[in-house]
């Protein structure tokens, strides 16, 4: 669900929590039964990352001070965000040794040698930078992604309003164990179907995904 507007707290909130305490009589809670329970979590958007400015190109929003650009950058990048307080260039990490650094500035090839010669060869750091004057390929520990464009295909952009494209979430994966039941389910009941067409005779013949009953 997603609202736009005050009355996400005056209606919609209430009334969700109405729902939990049973406390609720309206739609369809009385002709269901519903006694209460459950919960629920809501989250509020943050302005768009990116923006157009009056030529038409992207770039980050004005809004969005330092902090909330390396947060939201490893956000999507897939990292933690959790910044050192004795490295300026780890602001966040995805395992023990490969970490991201986040920054507004043209890094040259001077600051680019001595990052990597800080970062050391038993790490990896993902630099996005607006720009970088040095071969991406001449820093084995160092990945080089320029800000905006590293971020423009991971969402839309520029919307404030009903016309984002919500995509539906993925389904929740199968257990493993519920996953290999099922699946010894549809063998015996193949198995079960091959014997009767093999060896009954007297029985119609039955379709390859029809379930025959004893």
């Amino acid at each position: 669900m997603i609202e736009l507007g005050e009355h996400c707290h005056t209606h919609i909130i209430p009334r969700l929590k109405n729902v939990i305490n049973g406390e609720d009589a309206a739609g369809v809670t009385a002709a269901t039964g519903w006694q209460g329970g459950g919960g629920f979590r809501y989250f509020s958007l943050a302005p768009s990352l990116l923006e157009k400015d009056r030529w038409g190109n992207w770039v980050v929003n004005k809004t969005y001070n330092a902090t909330m650009l390396a947060a939201a950058i490893c956000k999507l990048e897939g990292f933690t965000y959790e910044p050192s307080e004795t490295r300026y260039w780890q602001h966040g990490h995805s395992t023990e040794t490969d970490f991201i650094y986040v920054t507004t500035q043209t890094l040259n090839a001077d600051q680019l040698h001595a990052l990597s010669d800080e970062v050391g060869e038993d790490k990896s750091l993902l630099v996005c930078c607006s720009a970088f004057k040095d071969a991406a390929a001449r820093y084995r520990n160092l990945t080089l992604k320029k800000i905006p464009k590293m971020v423009l295909t991971k969402c839309e952009w520029g919307h404030d309003d009903y016309s984002l494209n919500v995509e539906n979430l993925p389904m929740q994966q199968q257990p493993v164990t519920e996953l290999a039941q099922s699946k010894r389910a549809a063998s015996a009941i193949a198995n079960q179907t091959a014997q009767v067409s093999l060896f009954d005779t007297s029985t119609a013949a039955t379709p390859a995904n029809a379930e025959v009953k004893p």
